[in-house]
């Protein structure tokens, strides 16, 4: 297809499933823009041969010239698979370094920007000096770190989860140490709910553990509160007015939403009906929603996953829980970047021989390190967690 025929589908499609997304943004005009870019870009990823792995939360732009749209470890897996020369690894970068450690040496792997534009607030929110004294005090403790973390404090930790199963690590490591303090963090949102949800699993199989031995990350370090800033900003009762004003809407919820620990308290005090509200991760909402009765639903989470759900299952309603629920970070990400990025070589994550610091990386023009170390123990946290669920 030449660019006029892909801006006219695609402006039908953004039109269709996001122009209440992101009001204005795709005329005709930007929609044509786009495609030239987006043509070149599939000429270059062709030449080069590039994976092009697309995070749920980019624009929609990035889905329609996607060899793959998911979350972060999903994709990660889905470019070991792939078996291609480079990967370009369109997300923050914490998500692209994972991808590097689960690849190694078999493919290159590309970011479209520095560390510090694609960041993270659950990466710069987190302080390992707090983590350190912790462990200090804590000799023996065990640490469960989301998926959704920097390279470093992956290496240092004993457990790495996701939003889909931190409930069961938590789980399993609290019947494997029984008497070991146990800290989940980055992110206290996530930590609050599947820590609720791991103890009600434990009670299940007949055991009861001391619940102050599991410990939940909340240092603040400055303007980082020890959440996902978007999620944060998803009040507490952001999910009960919702549902109020869409009464015959299921609510899918991220657990790492700011309203996240409200629902759950009012999921187990009756306030919100177990029927009609679902802890789920990215990739469980699609999975959900694509078998589940409901023709409306309610998304607690970044709003680029509604563009996803509403173009995969065009028969049923998706609500965003707030139009302000939009990540600056996933955000900066564009296709002048990416084209930038295909033709300069530029910024290929590289694994280095523990050249530089650990916890401060090397990074320049045209790569970003991460250390050969601390790459295989981090590789063998996330093996591990594979080994268990």
């Amino acid at each position: 297809m030449n660019a006029k025929t892909i801006a006219v589908k695609w402006h039908e499609l953004f039109s269709r499933y996001a122009e209440d997304l992101y009001p204005g943004r795709y005329t005709l005009t930007t929609c044509f823009e786009l495609a030239e870019k987006g043509l070149e870009i599939k000429r270059l990823a062709k030449e080069k041969g590039s994976f092009i792995a697309v995070h749920n939360y980019l624009y929609p732009e990035f889905h329609e010239i996607a060899d793959k749209v998911g979350d972060s470890l999903g994709l990660s897996f889905t470019v070991r698979e792939a078996c291609a020369k480079r990967i370009d690894f369109e997300s923050v970068f914490f998500m692209g370094a994972t991808a590097k450690i689960i690849v190694g040496d078999s493919a290159k792997v590309f970011t479209a920007d520095h560390s510090s534009i694609l960041g993270c607030s659950l990466v710069f929110g987190t302080d390992y000096q707090w983590i350190e004294n912790w462990k200090k005090n804590n000799p023996e403790g065990i640490l469960i770190t989301y998926i959704n973390s920097d390279v470093y404090t992956k290496s240092i930790s004993h457990f790495i989860s996701t939003s889909r199963n931190t409930d069961k690590i938590i789980a399993y490591a609290a019947k494997l140490y029984p008497d070991r303090k146990i800290l989940v963090l980055p992110d206290k949102f996530l930590g609050f709910v599947m820590k609720t949800r791991a103890i009600e699993i434990l009670k299940n199989e007949g055991m009861n553990i001391n619940q102050d031995l599991i410990d939940i990350y909340q240092y603040f370090k400055g303007e980082y509160r020890a959440a996902c800033y978007v999620h944060a900003e998803i009040g507490p009762d952001a999910a009960e007015i919702a549902m109020l004003e869409n009464n015959d809407a299921e609510l899918i919820i991220h657990p790492e939403c700011g309203c996240a620990s409200s629902c759950l308290y009012k999921l187990q005090t009756g306030e919100i009906p177990n029927a009609k509200a679902y802890f789920l991760s990215t990739e469980q909402m699609v999975e959900h929603a694509r078998n589940s009765h409901a023709k409306k639903f309610i998304v607690a989470t970044e709003k680029g996953m509604v563009y996803r759900l509403r173009k995969e299952i065009p028969g049923k309603e998706f609500i965003p829980i707030s139009e302000k629920a939009e990540c600056r970070f996933m955000k900066a990400n564009t296709f002048d970047k990416l084209l930038r990025s295909l033709m300069e070589d530029r910024l290929e994550i590289v694994l280095c021989d523990d050249c530089c610091d650990p916890k401060h990386p090397y990074e320049d023009e045209q790569v970003i390190h991460i250390q050969k170390s601390v790459a295989r123990k981090s590789k063998e946290a996330i093996d591990k967690m594979l080994t268990i669920v």
